[in-house]
């Protein structure tokens, strides 16, 4: 019950502060992951990352070279969801927080060295980043538990919002480049059915959060 009411108050929270400063950050950081899944879904499949860019505004864009096409237009927002339902149960199943924010701080902070190629992208990259490995390595584990919460609903969250906003927009999106370069249907169909996979891996997700039963017994890491 209370993660469930933890998780219920994340929710509520993001949906109602979205457009406002104190969500900023974690929509910057959402966009890093829509970003960074289609460039790993590129290297999976053999292709190559060129750069990222992430705009102040929150758009972002990423450059790849090879790889299977159709894998790579499809990972951003369900990229995000994954990510998003991963660190969801990694917060509410486990006693990694500290371990998982540090490790996604400098995952972070690496993946903007390397590919980043916007001003704003790299600062911010590396500035979430740090931000994250710091309260993974000095905070305790109820803070980076709170905080991976939050991350993880605001991901799963913007993949719906994003997948939602594909049916209404008239600008390139990875729907309408779906429908031109892999098959003809209508962007929105594309749009729908990844609503719908997004929404079944959301499903799994909250239901393994919420399964009964206590994290396992705390121990130190370092």
């Amino acid at each position: 019950m209370r993660r469930l009411l933890g998780l219920a108050a994340a929710l509520a929270a993001l949906w109602l502060l979205w457009d406002t400063r104190v969500v900023y950050p974690v929509r910057i950081l959402v966009t890093f992951l829509h970003e960074g899944s289609h460039g790993l879904a590129a290297v999976l499949t053999g292709g190559q990352i060129e750069k990222i860019t992430v705009a102040a505004d929150g758009s972002g864009l990423c450059l790849t070279r090879g790889g299977w096409r159709w894998a790579i237009l499809s990972a951003g927002y369900l990229g995000s969801m994954f990510w998003g339902s991963l660190i969801l149960i990694l917060a509410c199943r486990t006693r990694w927080d500290r371990a998982v924010s540090l490790v996604l701080g400098l995952g972070l902070m690496a993946v903007t060295l390397i590919y980043v190629r916007s001003w704003f992208g790299l600062g911010s990259g590396l500035l979430l980043g740090a931000l994250l490995a710091s309260a993974g390595r000095w905070l305790p584990e109820e803070v980076n538990d709170a905080l991976l919460t939050g991350i993880g609903s605001a991901s799963c969250l913007c993949a719906l919002f994003d997948i939602r906003g594909l049916m209404k927009t008239s600008c390139p999106t990875d729907a309408t480049m779906f429908s031109r370069e892999i098959l003809p249907l209508p962007a929105a169909v594309w749009a729908a059915l990844w609503g719908v996979l997004a929404l079944a891996c959301l499903a799994a997700a909250l239901r393994i959060s919420l399964a009964p039963g206590p994290k396992p017994a705390s121990r130190a890491i370092w």
